[in-house]
């Protein structure tokens, strides 16, 4: 077998590790990394925040953990784990009054998420085509439940259409 040093502490150790366990135990997780390192600071602290954290699990059991990008479009089921990504179709740095309106949200396989991702980076144009298609792959996927917003509603997520009668006062 062939050996090197690790990256960490210059101990033996196989040629297809990256550093010895005890050295991958002491390194921070690639998220914690991230967040320091390349993330907004604001959007850092939003997503360990108690609102994102109760909300995340939510939209997780409202999609039933499939990522229904990859279901439509790909023609692809992925079932989804709780460690896997929620997008923000309109993303913080665009709205950041959006980051918890359900409604903005769908989660994303990694992959999906990374293919989402290049999209949006692609051009403007790009990333508006694809959030109107995240848009309408939402709405196709609640239509035979009476739409995304009945869903959102019936789970207390969004609060229902206000229904105006003949002598309601309407709000404009």
């Amino acid at each position: 077998m062939l050996l090197k040093a690790c990256r960490g502490c210059g101990r033996l150790i196989s040629q297809s590790m990256w550093m010895c366990a005890e050295c991958e135990a002491k390194q921070p997780s690639r998220h914690v990394v991230y967040n320091n390192t390349r993330r907004d600071p604001r959007a850092a602290e939003f997503y360990v925040s108690k609102e994102w954290r109760e909300l995340r699990p939510v939209i997780m059991s409202v999609y039933d953990y499939v990522d229904i990008y990859a279901l439509y479009a790909l023609h692809e089921l992925i079932t989804l784990n709780d460690s896997d990504p929620i997008h923000h179709i309109i993303e913080l740095e665009e709205d950041w009054e959006q980051r918890l309106n359900p409604l903005n949200l769908i989660p994303l396989s990694k992959q999906t998420h990374n293919t989402i991702t290049a999209l949006y980076k692609k051009s403007n144009a790009s990333m508006r085509a694809t959030q109107r298609q995240l848009r309408s792959l939402i709405d196709y996927h609640f239509k035979e439940a009476g739409g995304y917003e009945k869903v959102l509603s019936d789970r207390f997520l969004v609060a229902p259409p206000e229904r105006f009668g003949e002598n309601s006062p309407r709000k404009f």
